[in-house]
C-alpha cells in the first residue's frame, strides 16, 4: 500500500473526511461511540499515523519523545523533566518539552504538533480532561506513559507515588504530635488526578482514625482570602477548644500561600499553627525553623516515565517488523504498566 491518508481512512469506514478529521482532533463532542470505535479500528488497521508519514517510513525511529508538563514554573516539573532527559540522553534519545499550563485545549495541541513532528511517544503529566483522546492517541499512533497525575479510564501506562501510604505516615506523625485538628488545602481540583487523589485519601484516612469530619479546603489561585479565612477560623475553634491545629499543603504552592500569609497574619510555626506538606523544595529546608513535608520521587518519576516508555517503543517497533515479515504469532502489547514508587517523611521543626 502506498502514502496512507485521510481518504483512505474516510474510504475504509465510510465516514466523511471531515469527520475523521474531527476524530483526530479529539473533537468526539457528537460523535457516538460506534463511531468513534469503527474510524478507530481502521486507522490501527491500515498503520494511518496524522503526522502523514509514509509507510516506507513506518519501522524507522525518530528517537525523539515528547514530554508535556502541566506547569513549568512549577518545580516538580523542572524535576520530572530533568529525570526523562537524562535517561533518554543515556539511551540515544533527545526530548521535546512544553508547557499546557494546565488547560487541556493547549495539552490536546501539543499531543498533535508533537506527533507531526514524529515523536516515538510521549510522557505527559495530564490536565486528566483528555481522556478519550489520550486513550486514541495511546492505541492507534503512538505509546503513552502518564507521569504521577492518575486520569480515571486513561487505559496508558503511569509512574505515581503511593498516595495511601504517605498520607497513612503523615496522619501517624500529625496525630502523634498531638494535633488533634488538621486542614488539609489544596488549589482547585477539577479534573487534577492528583489533587483529587490526595484530597480523598486525606479525608478518608483522617475520618477513620479520628472519628471527626475532615476540615478540607479547596481555593482557586485568584482567591487567596478563603484560604485565610479557612486558617484564622480554624486556629480560632482550636483554641477554643484548647487544641492544636496543623496546616497540611496539598502541595508545594499551597505551601507558599501558606507561608505568606501566617507571616502577613503574624502567625508562627510551630508555636501558633503547625505546618506539613507535599513536596520537598529547597527552599522549605530554610524558611521559618524548616518545614516537615512529603518528599516525593520526582527525578525518579521522571527516569521510570522514561524507562517505561522506552520499552514500549522497542516493543510497538518489533511489533510492526514483526506485522510486515509476517512473523506476527499473536498480540505483542504489554498489559497496562502502572509503576507505584513510594515516598518519605522528611520531619523538621515545623510540628
Amino acid at each position: 500500500m502506498g502514502k496512507v491518508t485521510i481518504a483512505d481512512v474516510a474510504a475504509r469506514t465510510g465516514f466523511s473526511k471531515t469527520t475523521i478529521s474531527r476524530f483526530l482532533n479529539g473533537k468526539y463532542e457528537f460523535m457516538s461511540e460506534e463511531t468513534r470505535k469503527r474510524i478507530s479500528e481502521v486507522i490501527k488497521d491500515i498503520e494511518y499515523k496524522p503526522n502523514r508519514m509514509a509507510c516506507s517510513l513506518r519501522l524507522q525511529q525518530s528517537h525523539m519523545i515528547g514530554v508535556i508538563v502541566s506547569d513549568i514554573s512549577n518545580p516538580f516539573s523542572a524535576i520530572l523533566y530533568t529525570g526523562i532527559s537524562e535517561y533518554c540522553e543515556q539511551h540515544g534519545f533527545t526530548v521535546l518539552l512544553a508547557d499546557a499550563g494546565d488547560d487541556p485545549d493547549k495539552e490536546k495541541r501539543y499531543i498533535q504538533s508533537m506527533i507531526a513532528q514524529g515523536v516515538d511517544g510521549l510522557v505527559i503529566n495530564a490536565t486528566g480532561a483528555n481522556v478519550l483522546y489520550l486513550n486514541e492517541v495511546n492505541r492507534t499512533m503512538v505509546p503513552i506513559v502518564l507521569a504521577d497525575r492518575p486520569v480515571e479510564g486513561c487505559e496508558c501506562d503511569i509512574v505515581s507515588v503511593d498516595t495511601k501510604q504517605v498520607t497513612k505516615d503523615s496522619l501517624d506523625l500529625l496525630l502523634s504530635k498531638g494535633y488533634e485538628r488538621i486542614l488539609f488545602a489544596t488549589r482547585q481540583i477539577g479534573t487534577n488526578g492528583i489533587r483529587r487523589e490526595r484530597f480523598d485519601e486525606f479525608s478518608t484516612q483522617y475520618e477513620a482514625l479520628t472519628n471527626r469530619q475532615a476540615m478540607t479546603l479547596e481555593y482557586t489561585k485568584a482567591d487567596k482570602e478563603s484560604l485565610k479565612t479557612a486558617i484564622l477560623s480554624a486556629l480560632a475553634a482550636a483554641r477554643d477548644a484548647g487544641e492544636k491545629l496543623a496546616l497540611f499543603a496539598g502541595n508545594g504552592v499551597v505551601l507558599s500561600d501558606m507561608a505568606y500569609l501566617l507571616r502577613r497574619n503574624k502567625l508562627r510555626s510551630p508555636d501558633d499553627v503547625g505546618l506539613f506538606s507535599y513536596d520537598n523544595w529547597p527552599w522549605m529546608d530554610s524558611i521559618g525553623p524548616g518545614i516537615s513535608v512529603i518528599e516525593l520521587p520526582s527525578h525518579q518519576i521522571g527516569s521510570e516515565c522514561a524507562r517505561l516508555l522506552l520499552l514500549r517503543v522497542s516493543a510497538s517497533l518489533k511489533a510492526s517488523e514483526d506485522l510486515v515479515t509476517s512473523e506476527a504469532s499473536g498480540s505483542t502489547s504489554m498489559a497496562k504498566q502502572h509503576i507505584i514508587l513510594s515516598g518519605k517523611i522528611v520531619e523538621r521543626d515545623s510540628l
